[in-house]
């Protein structure tokens, strides 16, 4: 959590230091306070939804004390040193923050984190200290999408909004009082009130600004819209300088401190003030406690309780530890809403924060260095890890296929003819597998199969190479959860799936299915990350390497020729998240929601084109999958969108309405919702790829045998 103590730590006896005033305690306990609304806020606890609010009263506190700070400096000396200062504020922020992120960077190297793709870019953020400039413009990374790990630095664009206001304010407060000092003292006060009041004032009418104009993200991490409550603290502190506050203030600090908690427990989490540019006027509740706490009054007495105090003096370091620890914990496995797993999680985090307080925080202070070799220090650690996490941290982890899997399970090409699948009798659509239910018994109608159009008309070519046309009226075949085949086809059938890293997914569950049961199924995939079966269009969403180039390579080289080499009785195709992208044509002015007509329409001729040049090859059968919808809290809203992933559900059924014949659709979305998997977490880590476990019992369960039917059916 910032901190803005150098007048206020009894330990510091640094003779570069000005002391302006006596240590408060008080101050320590609202910093306390504050870091136990954000830790508990960030393990998840229910009554805390706004507990980001304590971030906000650091803010404020900040103003607060570095203005004071700068001001007595001023008064007694009639200037600044602002390389002091600098020095100061490295000796007292860095040594911890260095120490967190090369534990950061160091547990990366051995395993942790490696589902958190932006790491090294969050690190370089974190060390430049311009996090908050990173996160808000680093949401549109294709891989962050699938991060299965949260990054261990989220809470560190807090932290490089201090740094930015702690490198300007010195230089900007020296300029302003040379420009307005005066004989008197309280005259200049007045000036640089009334100054910092009206930029006070602009910057909260800013903050509305960035809101409605860069959003609810710009409103929360860009440094000008959070200035305000920074601002708040440095009116405050030119207010009281000079001034004895009147006893009476003592009264508001109990309603201020109650507002502080209730305003946690009853704002949302995800949206409301903070997100709307509201948070200048909390700030004046954080402003009120300050105040109230200058002078003797009950709840200055409860603030400066020992125990409460020693959270406050290890604060910056549980603010730091806690959410690195917090991460880890949870990807083991750990659920921070339990009791138990909460108590081992803030007794972890505050062992860290107290070895480092009294082993690297507090010694560093107390050294007598100087302001330009603690400057050279910093520059050599801060360059030390830099070049660690640059070795050491990847920019974006790729999705790697199984190749033993694959290799296992992979159609066997053949010299001569294929002999020719029989059409015996296949079980019922109404048959399950042993123990399970039927789908009307799950209180579902099941996945459902389009085998032709809805009065299109459509010419394609058969396996034989005849072309038919037909007029198409559409037929819909019930399908349950769960399928089981009696009968073994005469050799197994060649199943080709192909398409995105979903798709690859699929293909490894069904090919681990496969290599425990050869009679049934041969199964290879041709596949690429982030591919599209829309080649004309660029996606427009997020910022994805290559996806055309790689995708017209996938669908238009590697695919026929792996048809040539495999002789497939089966092609499945599949792709998700480039689908429902924002999608910029040839020609485009601006790219195109999913929700645009002739997005859709454009959308529907490629997937049919698709499916023509699959069939004049002379595969006997086209399945299109409608893949199960993500379920991911990604960093970017617009991915979030469950209405693209309807759209582009709607335009698979529409293109594989235009085939009479050759072509039938499986639903997996709501299959995932007839079988409870779609709420279930373990059963895509991502929100988006099956992970192979659950892809082989869907495989066994219901997809092969399903496809195995298909493949059997004239």
């Amino acid at each position: 959590m910032p901190h803005s103590d150098d007048h206020l730590d009894p330990d510091d006896r640094s003779a570069t230091r000005p002391i302006a005033f006596a240590y408060q305690p008080a101050l320590d306990g609202v910093r306390a306070v504050s870091v136990v609304l954000v830790v508990l806020f960030h393990a998840g606890v229910p009554f805390l939804p706004a507990g980001y609010l304590g971030v906000s009263v650091f803010f404020t506190l900040s103003g607060f004390l570095i203005t004071s700070l700068l001001l007595a400096e001023e008064s007694r000396t009639s200037t600044i040193r602002v390389a002091s200062f600098y020095g100061r504020r490295m000796k007292r922020l860095l040594p911890a923050s260095t120490l967190c992120l090369a534990a950061v960077v160091i547990a990366h190297a051995f395993g942790a984190f490696d589902g958190t793709p932006s790491l090294r870019r969050d690190v370089v953020g974190a060390v430049l200290q311009l996090f908050n400039w990173v996160r808000l413009s680093g949401t549109g990374s294709y891989g962050e999408l699938f991060a299965s790990s949260a990054s261990p630095l989220e809470h560190f664009w807090s932290l490089s909004i201090e740094e930015q206001f702690y490198w300007l304010w010195p230089a900007l407060m020296l300029l302003a009082l040379r420009r307005l000092r005066s004989r008197s003292t309280r005259r200049t006060m007045r000036r640089l009130l009334r100054l910092l009041v009206t930029a006070t004032v602009l910057t909260s009418v800013s903050s509305v600004v960035i809101a409605q104009v860069w959003g609810p993200d710009a409103a929360y991490w860009a440094t000008p819209a959070r200035l305000p409550e920074i601002l708040v603290g440095a009116s405050l502190a030119a207010w009281s300088f000079g001034r004895t506050v009147p006893p009476g203030a003592a009264r508001i600090a109990g309603p201020a401190l109650a507002a502080i908690v209730a305003l946690s427990m009853l704002l949302p989490s995800d949206h409301g003030p903070a997100y709307q540019g509201g948070l200048p006027m909390f700030a004046l509740v954080s402003g009120a406690l300050i105040l109230a706490l200058q002078v003797d009054g009950a709840l200055r007495r409860a603030l400066s309780w020992r125990p409460i105090v020693a959270i406050g003096t290890i604060s910056y370091g549980l603010y730091l530890f806690h959410w690195p620890v917090f991460v880890v914990l949870r990807d083991a496995g750990w659920q921070l809403t339990r009791l138990p797993d909460l108590v081992g999680a803030l007794s972890i985090t505050a062992a860290m924060a107290a070895a480092s307080y009294r082993l690297v925080e507090r010694p560093v202070r107390r050294s007598s260095w100087r302001p330009l070799p603690t400057l050279r220090l910093a520059a050599a650690t801060t360059a030390a890890v830099l070049a660690a996490t640059l070795s050491l941290a990847p920019a974006t982890p790729a999705i790697r296929a199984d190749d033993e899997l694959l290799d296992a399970a992979a159609i066997e090409p053949v010299e001569g003819g294929l002999a020719p699948l029989s059409s015996a009798e296949v079980p019922s659509t109404t048959d399950v597998a042993a123990g399970g239910s039927s789908a009307a018994d799950a209180g579902s109608d099941g996945p459902t199969s389009a085998a032709s159009t809805g009065g299109a008309t459509a010419t394609s070519s058969t396996g034989a190479g005849r072309t038919q046309v037909a007029d198409a009226a559409t037929t819909t075949t019930e399908q349950p959860v769960a399928l089981a085949l009696d009968e073994v086809p005469p050799r197994p059938v060649r199943i080709l799936v192909v398409g995105d890293s979903t798709a690859l997914y699929v293909g490894q569950g069904l090919a681990a299915w496969s290599a425990a049961a050869p009679a049934y199924a041969q199964v290879s995939v041709t596949w690429c990350q982030g591919c599209t079966f829309v080649l004309e269009a660029e996606v427009a969403s997020f910022d994805l390497d290559g996806v055309l180039e790689n995708s017209r390579r996938a669908f238009t080289e590697a695919l026929p020729q792996a048809i040539d080499d495999l002789r497939p009785d089966v092609v499945v195709l599949m792709t998700t998240v480039s689908e429902a992208a924002d999608r910029r044509w040839p020609g485009d002015a601006s790219p195109r929601h999913p929700d645009d007509p002739e997005f859709a329409r454009r959308t529907e001729d490629a997937y049919a084109d698709l499916t023509m040049r699959i069939i004049r090859q002379g595969v006997p059968d086209v399945v299109w999958v409608v893949p199960p919808t993500p379920d991911h809290l990604w960093n970017d809203p617009e991915m979030n969108e469950i209405d693209r992933y309807h759209r582009h559900h709607d335009r698979i059924r529409a293109a594989a309405d235009r085939f009479a014949t050759h072509v039938s659709v499986v639903d997996l979305d709501a299959w995932a919702e007839a079988t409870g998997r779609a709420d279930d977490p373990t059963w895509r880590a991502d929100g988006v790829h099956i992970d192979v476990e659950p892809a082989t019992d869907l495989a066994a369960d219901f997809l092969g045998p399903w496809l195995i039917r298909e493949a059997l059916t004239p």
